[in-house]
């Protein structure tokens, strides 16, 4: 469990960054980051403890294995001109942070842990900095977008969040939890040749390694079986087993949404148009191995033990999308919108629909459609077109990396206005469209009866349908699932 911070006297220095969590950073090709890396950011444009600013909680993405909360990504520049105060954050990833043994040893989801650690300080002492601890709207992007609804699922963060926005992930997402923690917490032990089949052991054995070679070891378990469905990190989210401990994730999250047992709060929700289009390039390098094998691309959640089915139903998914054609370079466009599906919009459409059933709260959902000419991901990855993966972010933060600092009058510009003004007056008012002006002009409805969804560009357009003609595809897919 993460510890509190101890007070101190004095004058405390936070004019710059601390230490990210350990993680392999694509822009050094290095892994870089401390242990020591439990801070938290804090941008506000007003030090006036009656101002009641409405707060915004990011948590950033990277698969739970990678990434930080600094202005390197995440500037508060944008959101800030929207007059609301700014927190960001790091929290331990990979093994560090998720490692989960099944017992006392390493419980688990000791990276989500870390999150509700810093909306508790939020809560206690963010009217310090201008915010209201009664207005905490918390959000993401993958990874960040799933943290957030596993926070809504949590008995650990009930009352510490208002509103909550899910970008390009969800709890639900093939790659966002694991059903095989305790398994891979053994392999990661077998590649260090410690052998041993006792918990406790093995975490006191991994503990005298240091985190670049838990990196190191934790990237050989990613293999192309589960690399196929977008699975690409040994280490994730699981459910903790009950042994006496104060437990985030008690049961799978599919469970708890059809229980109830969710944060009734206004959800903002949705995904980009090409979410992977970053993911299809590599996919194209395996095309004989994955046309063998197409019963790999099912989604971890539908849990398929039985060989007959699990093959079934990847006939099903291929012959849906590619009909009887093979993957290859001429079905790039079938190849992406399957993973589109696979690996982010299906488990974010159709959790917003059983979470729709069971809360009262509004749902705003949205498809970004916006083609950013450069991006997160697109830089990163060096992906050309597309509304990518991230392609939001650019007009959501500035990035010291991409210094993407809008010219004045420049469509980007304009993606900046429209997209701070509808995450910002959701957290203000929970309505995305509260306050309309020149750039946001069109009521947002939400997603009610007929699947109501705004498509973000440069004209905003409500349209209904978030996956389209798919759909009735997906809910049979996941009928078992979702009865």
């Amino acid at each position: 469990m993460p510890e509190a911070a101890e007070p101190w006297e004095g004058t405390y220095d936070a004019t710059y960054h601390r230490s990210p969590c350990p993680f392999f950073c694509m822009l050094e090709q290095d892994i870089v980051g401390e242990e020591d890396c439990l801070f938290l950011n804090v941008y506000t444009p007003v030090l006036d403890k009656a101002a009641c600013k409405a707060v915004m909680v990011w948590f950033h993405g990277g698969m739970f294995n990678h990434g930080l909360g600094d202005d390197i990504f995440f500037g508060p520049d944008f959101l800030i001109e929207q007059g609301v105060v700014l927190v960001t954050l790091n929290y331990r990833l990979g093994a560090i942070g998720f490692l989960n043994t099944g017992d006392k040893s390493a419980p688990g989801n000791a990276g989500l842990k870390d999150q509700v650690m810093a909306l508790k300080w939020v809560k206690d002492n963010i009217h310090y900095f201008g915010g209201c601890p009664n207005r905490v709207t918390i959000f993401g992007e993958d990874a960040g977008g799933s943290s957030v609804q596993f926070h809504m699922m949590s008995p650990m963060s009930d009352g510490l969040f208002n509103k909550a926005i899910l970008q390009s992930g969800s709890a639900v997402n093939t790659w966002a939890m694991a059903y095989d923690a305790r398994d891979v917490a053994f392999k990661l032990g077998e590649k260090l040749d410690i052998e041993t089949s006792d918990p406790v052991e093995l975490v006191a054995k991994l503990a005298e390694f240091s985190p670049k070679e838990l990196i190191a070891a934790s990237n050989d378990l990613a293999f192309l079986k589960n690399a196929m469905n977008g699975r690409t990190e040994a280490f994730i989210p699981s459910v903790e087993a009950d042994i006496g401990q104060e437990i985030f994730l008690p049961a799978d999250p599919w469970t708890l949404l059809k229980s109830g047992k969710i944060a009734d709060v206004p959800v903002m929700a949705g995904f980009t148009a090409d979410e992977s289009s970053f993911y299809v390039q590599m996919m194209l390098g395996n095309i004989d191995q994955i046309n063998e094998h197409f019963e790999n691309f099912l989604p971890n959640d539908l849990n398929i033990t039985d060989a007959g089915q699990k093959n079934q139903l990847g006939e099903s998914l291929k012959s849906y999308y590619f009909e009887d054609k093979l993957i290859s370079t001429e079905t790039t466009k079938e190849l992406m919108m399957m993973l589109d599906d696979v690996m982010f919009d299906a488990g974010i459409a159709l959790s917003l629909e059983v979470l729709s059933s069971r809360i009262s709260s509004p749902i705003y959902q949205y498809i970004f459609s916006y083609e950013a000419p450069f991006g997160m991901i697109k830089s990163l990855l060096e992906v050309e077109e597309g509304a990518a993966h991230g392609d939001e972010l650019t007009y959501e933060f500035y990035s010291d990396m991409l210094k993407n600092m809008p010219q004045p009058g420049s469509p980007a510009e304009k993606m900046v206005r429209i997209y701070t003004t509808l995450v910002t007056n959701f957290a203000k008012d929970g309505n995305p469209t509260s306050n309309m002006n020149e750039y946001v002009n069109v009521n947002w409805e939400p997603k009610g009866t007929e699947d109501n969804y705004m498509n973000i560009n440069q004209e905003l357009k409500m349209e209904k349908g978030l996956l389209s003609e798919r759909a009735d595809f997906w809910k049979n897919l996941y009928k078992n699932v979702l009865d």
